[in-house]
């Protein structure tokens, strides 16, 4: 029994070549011959016409009227069974899906398929029940009953397949991406295409138990070819958008060929027509010469794209949750799984082409080519899986391990966080190196095991990369010094470094260039053939030396120990302990004019914004000194203020005067 369905079918965007072109000796009247032989095979099948009416006149008193009424009985009581059955399992099978959220992708999947399954074998003991009385054992009747039977089932299997991606009645356990609309109509469409070619090929079958001749058999075939080939492409036609709509909820939101990706969904239905049309050329050409290799190929690729569309369906059902910037380990995973599973299908569907649709090739001549690109897609699957580990591995590294910036607070180092700064900063470099490295090696042992001679290749490419290098020789002499200041740790992203003309923060870097920004926002693009040095001041340690003035006189020692408290104080509070290491003292007396004392102080911390622990310090002692008679230098000379004049009050008349008045 073959499978038909043409919603899988555009993937096939092939011209289909009859076979019959390859076994037909080569010359200018090779097609004429060809020709030739069709039309009289052709018009040999038509002759025999009247051959099959009497046959088909003769069938009722063959069967009897009391077979063909248990024979439609086996459609009804299986159908009826079934249908009964879902019924009483509907509560329970939908109960299964009621926890179900957007998250979980399979959750009461089995257990639905289970319960169909249930239903299913109710059918089948139905319908054996009903197969029983048809007739005796080895008759006429007994072989038609028990080919109705194997044919219900069989169209039954594919619709519980149907179901159980579409769930009409069911949307939290639909495994496709359509509504619920869509789904029931898409059920109506599946199961037209499975039992419109299955009527047919069990009516060859039954001609054949009944005793028809060959030539009934070709009149019959050449017949309802074209009347099941017209409902295939109707029903093509008519469930396009429903299909349309399942092909096009699968394409990822992100990539370059999304707009051609959405194209080929949105237009599936032109490769089906062709598919299909192809079909029933090859199935007549079947009947009419006795050569069924083009249809069984056909078959096959409808076949392999039947189970592909549903596998990428459950793969896209499962991960669709995963809402991440970065790639998880479990699409890792899928991603191989699907690319594995797209080559198989895809070196099913090459040899099916090539040896029985073609005719290319011969079953044992195809032998070395499908054991070679079997091989091939092994070491493409491996080649995929190592670099989609590294890359995630990486991606997942530099997501943790963000990088600082240079005017970040200073945290604690250690050997294990300074191999860590050190390695990512280098991450985006390697991941693009190991990409190519693993592009380049991979593509080679990829067509070396398809039977591509790489040795030509290998040539071209060195030639290739001799002439780019004389012709690019500041390119090469950037990129190589830029290899050896990355592998001697001169600088990592988010340190201040002078670069002899420019100095700046670094940003990132290339493969040939490293960026600094200034401090004042301005982007510096320094080749690195052009750096001359790097002096980095972002690495290790750094001390901090400045200068205080003091009043004449100032006691030095009580001033020593005071600033050595205030710098111990410091060492020990959790805000600086982690970057100064070592504490503020004093260095002595640098020099004295006039009537100030010029004191040196010091410190050493992590070179992350030390000026915050200066500032802190002349904070403290600027409000400690006060109390121990410590006083900062004041001018030599002042200049006098001028106070602004106080008006003097005019005096007041003595008492007598007022008396008088």
């Amino acid at each position: 029994m073959r499978s038909r369905w043409s919603m899988v079918a555009g993937g096939v965007a092939t011209a289909w070549a009859c076979p019959a072109a390859a076994q037909v000796a080569s010359g200018g009247g090779a097609t004429d011959s060809f020709l030739h032989l069709i039309s009289g095979r052709l018009e040999l099948a038509i002759s025999h016409l009247p051959t099959m009416v009497e046959h088909l006149a003769r069938l009722p008193q063959m069967v009897g009227g009391r077979a063909t009424l248990l024979l439609a009985g086996i459609v009804v009581a299986g159908l009826a069974a079934e249908y009964v059955m879902r019924l009483l399992l509907r509560r329970v099978r939908l109960s299964g899906f009621g926890p179900l959220g957007g998250d979980s992708a399979l959750h009461g999947f089995w257990r639905a398929v289970v319960l169909d399954l249930v239903a299913l074998a109710a059918l089948w003991v139905a319908a054996r029940l009903v197969v029983a009385p048809v007739g005796d054992d080895n008759s006429v009747a007994d072989q038609l009953g028990h080919l109705v039977l194997l044919a219900l089932i069989y169209w039954r299997a594919f619709n519980l397949v149907f179901r159980a991606w579409l769930r009409p009645d069911a949307p939290a356990g639909r495994i496709a991406p359509v509504d619920d609309t869509t789904a029931r109509r898409l059920l109506i469409g599946l199961n037209l295409m499975v039992l419109l070619p299955l009527i047919a090929d069990n009516a060859q079958r039954a001609l054949l138990i009944t005793g028809a001749g060959r030539e009934a058999m070709t009149v019959a075939a050449i017949l309802y070819v074209p009347a099941i080939s017209a409902g295939l492409l109707a029903v093509i036609w008519y469930w396009r958008r429903d299909m349309a709509a399942w092909l096009s909820a699968m394409v990822p939101e992100g990539g370059l060929a999304r707009k051609l990706k959405l194209d080929a969904a949105r237009n599936w239905w032109m490769a089906g027509l062709a598919f299909y049309g192809l079909t029933a050329v090859a199935e007549v050409y079947a009947a009419l010469t006795n050569n069924d290799g083009a249809a069984r190929g056909m078959d096959l690729i409808e076949s392999v794209l039947i189970a592909l569309l549903l596998f990428e369906t459950l793969m896209y059902r499962i991960t669709r949750h995963i809402v991440s910037e970065l790639p998880m380990a479990g699409d890792v995973v899928a991603d191989c799984l699907r690319l594995a599973v797209r080559l198989y299908a895809a070196i099913l569907i090459v040899g099916a082409f090539m040896v029985q649709v073609l005719a290319a090739a011969t079953p044992a001549e195809w032998v070395p080519h499908d054991r070679g690109a079997k091989l091939a897609a092994i070491s493409a699957v491996a080649i995929y899986a190592l670099w989609r580990f590294m890359k995630y591995r990486m991606d997942s590294y530099i997501a943790a391990n963000p990088l600082p910036s240079a005017d970040a607070a200073g945290d604690s180092e250690d050997e294990v966080r300074i191999a860590a700064s050190r390695l990512r900063t280098l991450m985006p470099l390697l991941r693009v190196v190991a990409g190519g490295v693993i592009a380049v090696v991979g593509g080679l042992l990829v067509l070396s095991e398809l039977g591509i001679n790489i040795t030509p290749l290998i040539a071209g490419a060195s030639v290739f990369g001799l002439a780019v290098s004389f012709g690019s020789q500041s390119l090469v002499r950037d990129i190589v010094s830029g290899v050896f200041f990355l592998a001697e740790d001169s600088f990592r992203i988010g340190e201040y470094v002078d670069c002899s003309k420019v100095k700046g923060t670094v940003e990132g870097f290339s493969v040939r260039s490293l960026r600094l920004r200034h401090q004042n926002g301005q982007l510096h693009i320094v080749p690195f053939g052009q750096v001359g040095h790097i002096t980095n001041f972002s690495r290790d340690w750094t001390v901090v030396k400045f200068n205080l003035t003091f009043a004449q006189g100032t006691d030095v020692e009580l001033l020593r120990k005071t600033v050595k408290k205030i710098g111990l104080d410091m060492m020990e509070e959790p805000a600086f302990k982690p970057i100064l290491l070592q504490p503020l003292k004093m260095q002595g007396v640098v020099d004295i004019k006039d009537n100030q004392v010029i004191v040196r102080f010091k410190f050493m911390s992590r070179p992350k914004n030390p000026t915050t622990i200066q500032r802190m310090a002349v904070r403290r002692m600027y409000d400690a000194f006060p109390a121990l008679g410590i006083k900062f230098a004041q001018p030599l000379y002042q200049v006098p203020v001028q106070a602004a004049p106080v008006p003097v009050p005019a005096p007041s008349a003595p008492p007598a005067a007022k008396a008088a008045e």
